[in-house]
């Protein structure tokens, strides 16, 4: 069994997408942010980065939102999720979640927590308006690329489409969001209509609502 070590509308998220999507065995063990609880004793034995999420299978504990949601799409005997090797889309698929989680996440997380990047508090306010602008322009990239096709790999979803989900999702917060572009924001209705997707996102307590 899987053990998903999460919390609501965290990075956790997009694991938590694809352990519904692949009908793994899994269960789920909140890390409550609200109480620093990712900075406990207890959870930095599992993820010494004192981030979430983390994974338990079997002997081996793993943590990055991006190499779990490998981990579980390789796990998966379909592997419906990522294509195999020797598929002519597979690094695509590896380019598209290295530049979510390396460039659109990392950009997001200095808009979101500025403070940690300021040398002042008078600096603060400058940091978010300038990664607002650098999130604008990642998000021009990808419904650029959406215009061609409805998802990053073509016709059908992996693991880089729940990934993008899941930070497209956080992106709302920003001057133009997702919603804010058309094929951006036609591939978020299509992500919704995911029988998983409402699943986690009810359970998660995620409003869809800005989607129908």
């Amino acid at each position: 069994m899987f053990e998903l070590y999460y919390f609501p509308d965290n990075a956790s998220l997009a694991p938590h997408l694809l352990l519904a999507e692949t009908h793994a065995d899994y269960s789920l063990k909140l890390v409550d942010r609200t109480q620093n609880a990712q900075k406990s004793r207890e959870y930095l034995k599992i993820n010494p980065a004192g981030r979430i999420p983390a994974l338990v299978h079997d002997e081996l504990v793993l943590f990055e939102s991006a190499a779990i949601c490998i981990y579980i799409c390789e796990s998966d005997a379909s592997s419906e999720f990522i294509p195999p090797v020797g598929d002519s889309k597979r690094p695509l698929f590896f380019q598209w979640l290295t530049y979510l989680n390396n460039t659109l996440q990392a950009e997001f997380m200095v808009w979101r927590y500025p403070d940690r990047h300021a040398a002042t508090s008078a600096c603060i306010e400058e940091i978010k308006a300038a990664q607002d602008l650098r999130l604008v322009e990642v998000l021009t990239l990808l419904d650029a690329e959406l215009a061609k096709k409805p998802f990053l790999l073509g016709s059908d979803v992996h693991a880089c489409d729940h990934f993008m989900f899941m930070l497209a999702l956080w992106c709302e917060r920003i001057s133009q969001p997702p919603t804010s572009f058309a094929n951006l924001s036609g591939f978020m209705n299509a992500m919704c209509q995911r029988k998983a997707v409402q699943e986690v996102c009810r359970l998660e307590n995620i409003d869809l609502g800005r989607y129908d």
